[in-house]
């Protein structure tokens, strides 16, 4: 079989090339990929109430609109949870450029545009069209008196694929490669079965898909409508966002380096810097450490404080440990970092596998102390959030400030609580009092900073 065999339509045939657009509809789960309770365990589930995928291969365009609940108790893991009654998400790429939209405000969210481009290209009309473009290279072999077709092709800088065509030129399986900032070169599984005659469409009934090795999506499809309009526009903000860092010095010598969804902070040690959390990916490290380098000239970045695995967390640090910053995380995620760390990145090498450095780890279990005689960080082992196993903060008892990730998130100015206090929220309250921490502000990885008062508000602690 050549790749060209598949172009057209007909009996037995996907006529991937007549397909200029798709929209399909169903139900079942999706997982929050990279959000695991623990670095062993896997990604947290959803309930997908109702799902739609619509895609323009034309315009390279995606959206998906979901509403999902929550599906499992108690919320371990990250991902959003807990979700309360049903939540509505929708995402989106066009090109070079992903975001996520609620109601009116749009996200620009540049970190997720590969992944997303790939899911698009890896559709069973999408992973056609794409083999084509890219000119795959043909295997065809026989097993079993059942001959199958693999297509391989890659996309410089985004992905690898290989794709499984049956022996009635119906895609069965796709394995696919994207740059991760965490895992590396990522594998995403997907499988098709159940195909089905949707109208002028043959198309599978049952998607499944596993990401890192761990179910990502399983879905039942049960309305596909071929070559509808999908018209997706890249808003305005989403085409000029650009990564940046902006220091605010909330202390003598501490720095609040916001200016995107996840923040970090560096502290101003006698001869170095701490920095806690390098979020996201390459280009977000970069920006915070090159506005760390503007605050505190002349003194390195010894340290890089991973308050726990997730991606979103965890994926600048990398970069920090190409500068030489020993990473300081919790003893459970050691094993963890060091296997991905030294997993394969060749679809997109980042700063660290291009400068040859290893990474180097100093881990703790309940605390650890950082000094220099007059200032000091304190690292404590927020113990017991089912957020995340290995969670750890930061305290700096002469400035009485708090650096946490995801266990509070503090809400606009003037929101009323919750009706139900996160129960993230409640254990990190419960952490502070445990430690006799005297925190006046709360510097969080998320939101802006905030009285301790305003925590007490969210969990109903009000005196």
């Amino acid at each position: 079989m050549d790749v060209d065999d598949l172009r057209g339509s007909g009996p037995g045939a996907l006529g991937a090339t007549d397909l200029r657009s798709i929209q399909y509809s169903g139900s079942g789960s999706n997982f929050a990929v990279g959000q695991s309770p623990s670095p062993s365990a896997p990604w947290p589930r959803f309930n997908v109430k109702s799902y739609t995928r619509a895609i323009n291969y034309d315009t390279i365009s995606l959206r998906d609109e979901l509403v999902r609940t929550q599906g499992e108790h108690p919320p371990r893991g990250g991902g959003g949870q807990p979700v309360v009654g049903e939540q509505r998400q929708i995402l989106l790429v066009s090109g070079a450029h992903a975001w996520n939209q609620i109601g009116a405000t749009t996200t620009p969210v540049p970190l997720a545009a590969a992944e997303r481009l790939l899911q698009l290209w890896t559709t069973p009309h999408g992973v056609i069209r794409a083999a084509i473009a890219n000119h795959a290279a043909v295997r065809s072999t026989t097993e079993g008196g059942r001959r199958t077709t693999t297509l391989s092709f890659a996309v410089p800088g985004r992905f690898k694929v290989n794709a499984l065509i049956n022996d009635r030129h119906l895609v069965e399986k796709v394995e696919s490669w994207v740059a991760n900032p965490v895992l590396g070169d990522m594998l995403i599984e997907t499988t098709y079965s159940d195909y089905q005659e949707f109208g002028r469409v043959r198309f599978p009934a049952k998607i499944r898909q596993t990401t890192g090795g761990f179910p990502s999506l399983d879905l039942t499809v049960s309305e596909v409508r071929p070559n509808v309009p999908v018209e997706i526009q890249v808003p305005d903000n989403v085409r000029r966002a650009a990564v940046r860092a902006t220091a605010q010095e909330v202390a003598d010598g501490v720095w609040y380096l916001t200016g995107g969804s996840h923040h970090s902070v560096a502290v101003e040690m006698r001869d170095y810097v701490v920095v806690v959390e390098g979020p996201q990916d390459d280009e977000r490290a970069a920006a915070v450490i090159a506005e760390v380098k503007r605050a505190v000239p002349n003194k390195p970045i010894r340290y890089v404080v991973n308050t726990h695995h997730h991606f979103d967390h965890a994926g600048g640090i990398r970069a920090f440990a190409a500068e030489g910053a020993t990473i300081i995380t919790h003893e459970i995620n050691r094993p963890f970092f060091e296997r991905a760390f030294a997993a394969p990145r060749t679809v997109s090498p980042d700063r660290l596998a291009r400068s040859g450095r290893k990474a180097t780890f100093e881990t703790l279990n309940d605390r650890l102390v950082l000094t220099d005689g007059t200032r000091a960080v304190e690292i404590h082992h927020v113990r017991g959030n089912i957020h995340n196993d290995g969670l750890i903060m930061a305290y700096l008892p002469r400035e009485r400030l708090l650096i946490e990730a995801d266990a509070y998130s503090p809400a606009p100015p003037n929101t009323p609580p919750p009706a139900r206090p996160n129960p993230f929220s409640v254990n990190l309250y419960e952490n502070i009092e445990r430690l006799n921490l005297a925190v006046d502000r709360i510097l969080p990885i998320h939101g802006r900073m905030v009285p301790l008062a305003e925590l007490r508000r969210a969990i109903g602690r009000t005196p």
